[in-house]
């Protein structure tokens, strides 16, 4: 009787219920580590720099290509270029923080 009630318990705490629905979670067997908040703060500047970069060729593209007086089209391609640009770089950002969170964890898993 007493090994049934303890079964139950035990197979009660990996299940994780959301309403009617139950599903079966592994054991986590380390804690996430977020990135320092030097290097967050440095990808930040970098997706802006790069954002500034792409709006920049973006104007430069568009008025050289225009003879006359075009800045409604020099100015929508600026900001698509900046889009594009700060997007690029956000996404390039993305990975190598996750892959710096990796690898320390990693890391500092190997060394305890």
């Amino acid at each position: 009787m007493q090994e049934d009630s303890e079964n139950e318990e035990t197979s009660e705490e990996s299940i994780v219920k959301f309403g009617d629905n139950s599903v079966d979670l592994p054991r986590a067997d380390h804690l996430f580590q977020a990135p320092s908040r030097p290097i967050q703060i440095f990808s930040f500047a970098a997706i802006l720099i790069g954002g500034l970069c792409g709006g920049l060729i973006g104007y430069a593209f568009t008025d050289l290509q225009c003879s006359e007086g075009c800045s409604n089209l020099s100015g929508i391609s600026a900001i698509i270029g900046a889009i594009i640009g700060a997007g690029g770089v956000g996404v390039v950002s993305i990975l190598v923080l996750r892959a710096v969170t990796e690898w320390r964890t990693k890391h500092d898993k190997g060394q305890k």
